[in-house]
């Protein structure tokens, strides 16, 4: 007879589970996934090193749980200020201040996130989370450049700039860096065609329009 976990059993099995991903998350945040070591998160979670592999396949796989969690709940919050009530250009202004405060104040995370050297899958979900956060940006662009508040533009081109723009900058600061957020918000507006010094988005209207 094939044996069957209780759920007393699959509960405890659930609690290491996120145990574990918690100590790893944790570790990420302080050192970056560098110090995410198989040692230190089994320390971290109060576990024999040699249990992690009971709950994930390889340290790899873990720490593409640990990126996807992180930018899984950065993306969201992103998408639903994107998806919001308000003019296009309002959002665009708003989801640019969002997203580079957010960095700036969670530089050590952020720099995990965005700019820290990796390699083989973490690197390639890396990118699909850049294409993810450029699309919130293009298709914003779009709809304010189609309303008549931003000049016309190559939104996908426009997009995967400012998408890139702040790894960049991370990058160039390092770990643990602090850059201006004042003047890494104001590259990105005007990137994406607004006045850094307004929040008057009619501007860009045509009379009949703003009317």
């Amino acid at each position: 007879m094939a044996y069957r976990k209780t759920g007393k059993v699959v509960a405890r099995l659930e609690a290491n589970r996120t145990r574990i991903l918690d100590a790893a998350l944790a570790l990420v945040f302080e050192g970056g996934f560098q110090a995410a070591s198989m040692a230190a998160v089994a320390a971290r979670a109060g576990v024999a090193t040699g249990t992690l592999y009971g709950y994930v396949a390889s340290r790899e796989a873990l720490l593409l749980d640990v990126f996807r969690t992180i930018s899984d709940a950065e993306m969201s919050r992103l998408e639903e200020i994107a998806a919001g009530p308000g003019r296009p250009a309002q959002r665009l202004r708003d989801v640019a201040h969002a997203f580079v405060s957010r960095a700036v104040r969670g530089a050590r995370q952020a720099y995990a996130l965005l700019a820290e050297p990796v390699d083989g899958a973490l690197a390639e979900e890396r990118l699909s989370y850049r294409r993810r956060h450029a699309a919130i940006f293009e298709r914003l662009i779009r709809e304010a450049s189609a309303a008549g508040e931003i000049a016309p533009m190559d939104a996908h081109v426009t997009a995967a700039a400012i998408a890139g723009a702040i790894p960049s900058a991370l990058t160039l600061y390092g770990p643990g860096q602090i850059p201006d957020a004042g003047a890494l918000i104001d590259t990105v507006l005007r990137m994406a065609g607004l006045d850094p010094h307004t929040n008057d988005e009619t501007e860009g209207l045509s009379h009949d329009q703003s009317a």
